[in-house]
């Protein structure tokens, strides 16, 4: 019996966790509060050393002002450990731009390719917080990149910069999501679709819809012209109050084969089936940049066999991540922060009244009309993922596409954990995960690098009520004992 007491002590007293062992990279001037790892884009290798490079948004960083906001360029190793970093900044990375306090730059980042034929790729990145023409209207800039990652040149689109004639409103935090079109309308020149996720319905008051602009640029990356996608413009109906329509979206290719770029949309507060459950809307677009028709997935699409709860937010990220099942047609990884797989019983029971959102990605393998062929879920206790997340960690907040960093045929994958900081004193992780065929996990690694054992600060929930039965039971016995002994 004292062994089996003892073998619980360890066991309650020592588990696998998230502590963070600073190896790879410093992470000394990054404060938890910053939000590093609120968006991460694969940059492809601009270092050329074979293997693919990150870019991280921390929106929050204090750099030159009160969440001026940061991107920071991570150069990786083939094992997901980071190798060099860049930092751009109001105050680094020769970025030249002014930015003001909570413009929240590096909430959303794109790879739009060598733009300006360099050899080296160029990044878009969103400040949706920006207040050019009103406040929290939103920006986006386009960074023309060296190869050490640092700012060759850049130019701002905002309501007041870049030629952009279309509407945005004071909070509609335009520039929140970000993703290259390719070349969309065959001018030689890549085009940008962003998200507005806040975008208000014409007439209404705080019936925040959401949209997407389609934005055809010109070579000196301003805006040539642009097409709006939301309730009312851009034949597209589908929307409802608070679905917040444009929080991700991302660049599918040609889909359906007609010859023009398709895009999916995230609508993580969409409610059909229960409260912000949310959806993924696949949109068949035409050569104008209009929706020529749409699919939704939720989790009342037949093949996507996962059911969504309340409040699980899918759709709050979205990733291209290829055809990893080689059926010919591009496949996506969907966010969804707000799940609350556990794999600790005791845990489970308490939070269900206190709420926990750890996080799931799904892998969704999609057929040509944009319905779900098939799907798998990774999360604390799917997909093979080890890692025992945390509450509040928001696990899938970010998602993004690494190719294939470890040579194996098969895409791999960096989600992102920006809300840990919230909870806990330590860092947000950006988890690195090698995938298999299926959509199952090989292999992880996180930035920073993780150890495997700590204390447990919830050894109270563990220890607390067995102690406190104990100590009446003796109690009890000593009673019973001292009458016995009086008889």
């Amino acid at each position: 019996m004292k062994r089996f007491f003892l073998f619980l002590l360890v066991l309650i007293l020592f588990y696998p966790t998230n502590v963070f062992a600073l190896e790879n990279f410093s992470f000394t001037d990054i404060s938890p509060d910053d939000f590093f790892g609120y968006d991460i884009e694969s940059i492809g290798d601009i270092d050329g050393d074979g293997v693919s490079d990150i870019a991280v948004g921390s929106p929050y960083d204090d750099d030159g002002g009160e969440s001026h906001g940061a991107v920071y360029i991570l150069f990786l190793n083939s094992d997901g450990t980071v190798k060099d970093s860049q930092k751009i900044s109001s105050t680094e990375g020769n970025f030249k731009e002014i930015l003001d306090p909570y413009d929240a730059f590096g909430r959303a980042i794109s790879n739009i390719g060598d733009f300006d034929g360099d050899g080296v790729s160029d990044i878009v990145v969103g400040a949706y917080h920006d207040d050019d023409g009103g406040y929290n209207t939103g920006a986006v800039y386009i960074l023309f990149l060296n190869s050490d990652g640092t700012v060759k040149d850049s130019q701002k689109i905002s309501s007041t910069e870049g030629n952009f004639q279309g509407v945005i409103d004071s909070g509609d935090c335009w520039g929140n999501a970000i993703t290259s079109l390719n070349d969309f309308d065959g001018d030689g020149i890549t085009d940008i679709a962003v998200g507005a996720h806040k975008n208000y319905s014409p007439g209404t008051e705080m019936k925040r819809v959401g949209a997407v602009h389609i934005l055809l640029l010109n070579s000196d990356g301003t805006v040539k012209s642009s097409q709006e996608i939301s309730d009312t413009q851009g034949n597209f109906d589908a929307l409802n109050e608070n679905d917040i329509f444009g929080i991700d979206l991302v660049n599918l290719s040609d889909i359906n084969n007609d010859g023009i770029t398709d895009i999916a949309v995230g609508a993580h507060g969409d409610s059909e089936n229960g409260f912000s459950r949310g959806a993924v809307y696949i949109l068949f677009l035409n050569s104008d940049g209009t929706v020529n028709f749409y699919e939704k997935i939720n989790s009342k699409q037949n093949n996507f066999k996962f059911q969504l709860d309340d409040s699980d937010m899918f759709g709050t990220s979205i990733s291209n991540i290829g055809d990893i099942n080689n059926d010919g047609i591009t496949d996506i990884a969907v966010g969804s922060p707000g799940d609350d797989d556990t794999k600790e019983l005791l845990k489970t029971i308490i939070e269900q009244s206190e709420g926990s959102s750890r996080g799931a990605v799904y892998i969704l393998f999609l057929n040509s009309d944009g319905t779900v062929k098939d799907s798998q879920k990774i999360s604390s206790t799917e997909g093979n993922f080890q890692q025992n997340l945390q509450s509040q960690d928001s696990f899938g907040f970010s998602t993004a596409n690494l190719s294939d960093i470890n040579n194996d045929g098969i895409t791999d994958i960096a989600v992102g954990s920006p809300h840990r900081h919230y909870f806990d004193a330590e860092l947000s992780p950006i988890h690195i995960l090698l995938l298999e065929k299926d959509g199952k996990v090989k292999y992880s690694e996180t930035i920073p690098s993780e150890n495997d054992t700590k204390i447990n600060p919830e050894i109270y929930y563990f220890l607390g009520i067995p102690l406190i039965f104990v100590i009446f039971l003796v109690i009890i016995v000593k009673i019973k004992l001292r009458n016995s002994n009086q008889k």
